[in-house]
């Protein structure tokens, strides 16, 4: 298997691991219905903090490589990245919602935070 092959068929897996982890977590607050879409924020050294209003929105972290000194910071959770998360396979899925404050490191270039950004219906 190639190294193109091998990164798609892990980027397939995470994909749907993050799809199902999002039901799971959708059921388990109770919502039988609900839309999703990606989202994407951007960072460099000219915009180092990024702010998303997500009351009544879930965001899910799906990014794959993540820069050594961000954080993220929401009403539910907070990610800083040390050393370690650049030698994990997998960062996994991680949730926000509410106010989500995102900044990253000075000089540390461009960073594009993926997220699936998930709306119940009420």
């Amino acid at each position: 298997m190639s190294v193109a092959t091998e990164n798609h068929f892990a980027n397939l897996i995470m994909d749907n691991y993050a799809l199902a982890y999002i039901a799971s977590r959708m059921k388990q607050m109770g919502y039988e219905n609900y839309s999703f879409e990606p989202y994407v924020a951007v960072l460099d050294n000219d915009k180092l903090v990024f702010d998303i209003q997500g009351q009544n929105e879930y965001y899910y972290l799906i990014s794959k490589e993540l820069t050594y000194g961000m954080e993220i910071l929401a009403d539910n959770n907070f990610l800083p990245v040390w050393d370690y998360h650049s030698y994990m396979e997998l960062l996994g899925v991680h949730e926000f919602t509410g106010q989500i404050h995102i900044t990253i490191p000075m000089n540390s270039g461009q960073q594009v935070f993926e997220f699936i950004r998930v709306i119940p219906n009420y």
